[in-house]
Formats: structure tokens, C-alpha cells, sequence
């Protein structure tokens, strides 16, 4: 990882605008956070009066523990960043692609009976609690901040061209606000245009439940090839 950072990190000299592009690009190339999007599906699917108060101190769990990695990387520079590159190389995420996506393409081979597929989807929570949103929260970081390799690059860039705290901490926040905006925009959607968004939803909903089990195992086990081809690439490489 800090080969990758060095190899290409601009020169010293470079612009405070060109700077600023190049760490608002990164920001977007972070803003598709599987673990973030997928929990705000799941919440708008299935607690939309709740949706404010889970998917808000969700993402505040998340971005709580990326803003102060980058504060501590901002500030201990390349000690941290060394143990970052240490825990990614016990390729536990990648491990963890592996072991889920053959599980899942395992699954889609099944054929379970309506019982078994009524038992399996008792176990999806309907309800969450805001202790729960937290535990998430911190399992999602935890998951994904060892790929964050944008942010670390963005924040390598800002000790690099040696900016001020007084600049540096602001772009940090912003760039955290940037990582979760697509799921800020579905809030405040849900908020603004709430009846016509759940009207949308329970089409969704309805068309799901109409699914055969068939349709549901075969999509599975195509989201449990894409884990899979994701850890095993991670792995080899």
C-alpha cells in the first residue's frame, strides 16, 4: 500500500486546487461503499418510519471511525499507515469475499421446501435497534476501511504537500460527507417525497415476495460468484 501511495504521489510543489481535485476525485471513487448502501436499501425496504434515526447514527458509526483514522494518519503519517498495510496483509477482507461467496453459491444450488425457506427468512430482522445500527456500524468499518486506499492516498497527499491542520481537517470532513452521500440523498428523498417513494418501495416489495425461490437462489449465487471472484483476485494478488 505505501509503495502504491509513493508511486504516485505528485510533486511537493503542486497547486492547492490541483491538490484539491485530486483528493475530490478519490472522495468519489470512495463514494460506492458497498456496507453503507446495502444497510440503507435494507433499512428504506424495511423500516422506512425509522429510517432517520437508524441510517444516521449508522453513518455516523462509520464515518466517526474513518474520520479518526484519518486524523491519526493525517497526524502520525506513515506509522499508522504501516499498520494499516500490516492488517491488510493478514487478507482477512479478502478471506472474507472468499468464504461468503462460496457460501452463497452453495446456497443457490439448494432447493429448500416452503419451511425451510419460511425459517431462513424468520431470520432476517425486521426491526432494529439503535444499539444494533451501532454494532453495524462498527462491523462495516471494520470490514472496509483497510480498502480504503483513496482516503489514505488523499490524506498521504494533504502531509505530502505539507497542508495546515486548519485546511486539512475541514477536506477530511468533507470527504467523509462525500463517502456517504448517496445515502444522505436517499434520506432526505425519503423525507421530501416520502409517500411517493414508499409507493415505489412496496412495488418493490411486492415483486420480490411474487419472486419465485428459483429467481431469488440464481441471484444469489450470482452476488456469491462476484464475492467470490472479488476475494480469490485479492488473494492471488
Amino acid at each position: 500500500m505505501i509503495q502504491i501511495i509513493e508511486t504516485i504521489m505528485p510533486s511537493s510543489s503542486l497547486e492547492f486546487s490541483v491538490a484539491l481535485m485530486i483528493i475530490s476525485i478519490c472522495a468519489l471513487i470512495d463514494i460506492l461503499s458497498p456496507g453503507v448502501l446495502g444497510v440503507t436499501g435494507y433499512l428504506l425496504l424495511t423500516q422506512p418510519n425509522q429510517l432517520p434515526s437508524r441510517l444516521l447514527v449508522f453513518i455516523f458509526i462509520v464515518q466517526l471511525g474513518y474520520f479518526i483514522t484519518g486524523l491519526l494518519l493525517y497526524f502520525g503519517g506513515e506509522t499508522l499507515l504501516k499498520l494499516i498495510e500490516q492488517i491488510s496483509e493478514f487478507d482477512f477482507i479478502n478471506w472474507f469475499y472468499t468464504v461468503a461467496g462460496a457460501i452463497l453459491v452453495f446456497i443457490s444450488f439448494m432447493k429448500p421446501s416452503k419451511n425451510s425457506v419460511q425459517r431462513i427468512t424468520s431470520w432476517i430482522p425486521r426491526q432494529t435497534t439503535i444499539r444494533g445500527m451501532v454494532v453495524l456500524g462498527i462491523i462495516i468499518f471494520l470490514t472496509e476501511f483497510v480498502t480504503a486506499l483513496p482516503y489514505f492516498y488523499s490524506i498521504s497527499l494533504m502531509n505530502h504537500l505539507a497542508m495546515k491542520p486548519a485546511s486539512s481537517v475541514p477536506i477530511i470532513i468533507g470527504y467523509n460527507m462525500v463517502m456517504v452521500l448517496p445515502s444522505l440523498l436517499l434520506l432526505g428523498i425519503n423525507i421530501l417525497f416520502k409517500e411517493k417513494l414508499q409507493s415505489f418501495l412496496n412495488k418493490i416489495r411486492s415483486k420480490l415476495n411474487e419472486l419465485p425461490i428459483s429467481s431469488i437462489l440464481g441471484a444469489v449465487g450470482l452476488v456469491g460468484v462476484v464475492f467470490f471472484n472479488i476475494g480469490i483476485r485479492g488473494i492471488l494478488n
